[in-house]
């Protein structure tokens, strides 16, 4: 799953730098690769982020040494990443409410951040250090999109 989370991170980019040029079919390529990548955060962000593969989703020996907490900031993640990424796709395309889910995605991603760092002060665990430094990422890239002038993906 890591590799479709980058080549859907590779799209949306792609999408984003055609958003700049007004090259046709932009929106369109903009929502299908933001869509996809959001749904795959949203539906199987705590797999993604606890590194199950898809084919063990289902099988209970791969949640075996994954503890509570893992899992609930896993969900809590990728809640999170998923609302970013339409936050992201609702300012390339100019959709009422961009602001709106930036805001509350990086309130979520704070306090997402918050309690990654309590838990790994306790525990000391590379998860945490991952969930801390793909939230701090998508922060910084939402208070960017967050002030961004309003005309940057105006067309001509």
């Amino acid at each position: 799953m890591k590799k479709l989370e980058m080549i859907l991170i590779i799209g949306a980019i792609i999408g984003i730098l055609m958003a700049l040029f007004n090259i046709p079919l932009d929106s369109l390529i903009v929502s299908v690769f933001f869509i996809t990548l959001s749904s795959l955060y949203f539906y199987l962000g705590f797999a993604l982020l606890n590194n199950i593969p898809l084919r063990k989703i289902f099988k209970a020996d791969s949640y075996k040494g994954i503890g509570p907490w893992k899992i609930l900031i896993a969900i809590g993640t990728g809640l999170t990443l998923s609302i970013l990424t339409i936050g992201f796709m609702f300012s390339v395309l100019k959709y009422p409410m961009a602001m709106t889910f930036l805001v509350v995605g990086i309130v979520l991603a704070a306090i997402i951040i918050i309690l990654a760092m309590i838990k790994n002060v306790q525990e000391k665990d590379q998860f945490y250090r991952n969930i801390i430094l793909r939230s701090i990422a998508f922060l910084i890239i939402a208070v960017v999109f967050l002030l961004l002038p309003g005309n940057i993906f105006n067309t001509p």
